[in-house]
């Protein structure tokens, strides 16, 4: 059996639900702060009616709910396990990869899922906000290959959450494939969309559901998170590319630097943070001391710089641009 793990936290489960069908399905359970005020990614521990299986791996099952800073909340891997009624795994992204990635070796293959395309970024663009989750897995998927492993890495709807633009997540798509990295497209059939929506009415997710929107005819900039992000809706919110985790790895530094250090999201914050990328972790300890949202993106945007990535890992030919634009 193949495990399809939502690599970006959020609904990025959804989708990865959608698109395993009868496999299995996992999720890094870290939730947007609307669902989790606490910051970062929810611990084992604060998950009730969970079954371990191994370190770094267990199965959240229709029930499950988390506990922690005085509320109680349904994960959205807890809530796809109950609108399908059967379990969800969960990593535990306090372990460092290598660990994480020896637990997935009982799965015949990862896939793991990206909603919107945050994984094809180096890391360091200005207009992305949420790094660390989608750096830590790809570095997870990767220990998987070293390990003896089958991995994958599936892009679904780029663009989709209002991060990186379309065009400069699928210029970054095009070197990752210049690599030998791209694999295949998928593509959402009729009853995979049916699940989609079945599933996003449940569930907190906007990205996710732009492909249904996308699916039901909806064609055009629609604004989502509340208005402070733009997102293009056509067709091809319904497809999605599939690449080898290592030649993704090669494009995204901040993977590259969690991967060599071997590093849990905690203490990969800390050291991304030191290189130029901020990450959603510190967006999130700014807001746990009341610092507005704007107010945090504008604190963090001091630390950001592309300069220091270029220089450690020689980018200076990969077209970064900081404001996330592509070079022409």
């Amino acid at each position: 059996m193949a495990l399809y793990l939502g690599v970006g936290g959020g609904g990025d489960v959804i989708m990865a639900a959608t698109l395993a069908r009868w496999e299995d399905v996992g999720h890094v359970p870290w939730e947007r702060r609307s669902v989790d005020p606490e910051p970062g990614p929810v611990p084992p521990e604060a998950v009730r009616g969970a079954i371990r299986v191994c370190d770094g791996l267990y199965a959240v099952m229709p029930g499950s709910y988390a506990e922690r800073g005085g509320r109680r909340f349904e994960t959205q891997g807890a809530c796809v396990a109950r609108v399908l009624n059967r379990p969800v795994y969960a990593v535990d992204p306090y372990r460092r990869p290598s660990e994480v990635a020896r637990a997935l070796l009982k799965f015949g293959k990862v896939v793991g899922v990206d909603v919107g395309g945050d994984v094809l970024g180096a890391g360091c663009e200005d207009t992305l906000r949420s790094p660390l989750a989608d750096a830590y897995s790809l570095a997870v998927l990767a220990r998987v290959e070293d390990l003896g492993g089958s991995a994958e890495l599936v892009v679904m709807s780029p663009g989709a959450d209002g991060e990186l633009p379309l065009d400069y997540a699928l210029r970054r798509a095009a070197e990752i494939a210049r690599r030998g990295g791209y694999l295949g497209s998928v593509g959402l059939v009729r009853d995979q969309i049916a699940l989609l929506e079945r599933l996003a009415e449940h569930c907190v997710t906007e990205a996710s559901s732009i492909a249904v929107r996308a699916a039901r005819g909806e064609y055009g900039v629609v604004k989502i998170r509340g208005g402070s992000r733009s997102v293009e809706v056509s067709l091809i919110a319904t497809v999605g590319f599939v690449f080898d985790p290592r030649a993704a790895l090669a494009a995204n530094a901040a993977a590259r630097i969690i991967y060599e250090e071997d590093l849990p999201v905690d203490k990969a914050a800390d050291l991304l943070i030191s290189l130029g990328i901020p990450t959603e972790l510190h967006a999130e300890m700014l807001a746990s001391r009341g610092v507005p949202p704007e107010r945090a993106a504008e604190v963090l945007m001091v630390f950001k710089s592309c300069d220091k990535l270029m220089r450690r890992w020689g980018l200076a030919n990969t077209s970064i641009h900081a404001d996330g634009r592509a070079a022409s």
